[in-house]
């Protein structure tokens, strides 16, 4: 019997169950809780905004994380793993007098991108035992440095990135 993922070839009682380690269905956990944080964060920052092309971004941000909810809850539940506090789909904005302005928004979205990719570079080398679940953190990091080449060019077009000033040694 040969098993490649969840598919196998063979004589069916020989089949084993997906399998997961203990550290492997912490790493699915803890991208799946933030994931949900980030997804809700979105949501509230698109409601807030007011400059069409960050309400733009904001948007295809909102689609690129729930397609990652998916895969993960997907996953999760292969595992049969119990799922985390889900966010609500919408966001209810009440007027409060909360001031955020674009800036802030994109800053905010902007440096959890910059997390992201740490963290999924560490979920991605600590994911040994489940090629296909190591795979999809893999194309998560791929994705996640695209969306930040994205985030790096609009940000110059709006001005809203932070550089560093060039040092000139005297």
């Amino acid at each position: 019997m040969v098993q490649i993922g969840n598919i196998h070839f063979g004589k069916a009682q020989t089949a084993v169950e997906p399998t997961i380690n203990i550290i492997e269905a912490g790493i699915l956990w803890d991208l799946m809780t933030a994931r949900y944080k980030c997804l809700e964060e979105t949501r509230l920052y698109h409601s807030f905004a007011h400059d069409e092309e960050l309400k733009a971004m904001l948007a295809y941000g909102i689609r690129f994380l729930e397609d990652q909810v998916n895969v993960l809850e997907k996953q999760m539940s292969l595992f049969r793993l119990p799922m985390p506090y889900q966010p609500p789909k919408s966001v209810n904005r009440t007027e409060n007098g909360m001031a955020l302005n674009d800036r802030f928004i994109f800053t905010q979205v902007f440096e959890g991108c910059q997390s992201f990719i740490d963290h999924m570079a560490q979920a991605s080398r600590n994911i040994l035992t489940n090629d296909p679940l190591r795979h999809i953190m893999v194309d998560f990091l791929t994705s996640e440095l695209s969306l930040f080449d994205k985030l790096v060019k609009f940000a110059k077009v709006k001005g809203w990135l932070q550089v560093v000033p060039v040092f000139r040694p005297e």
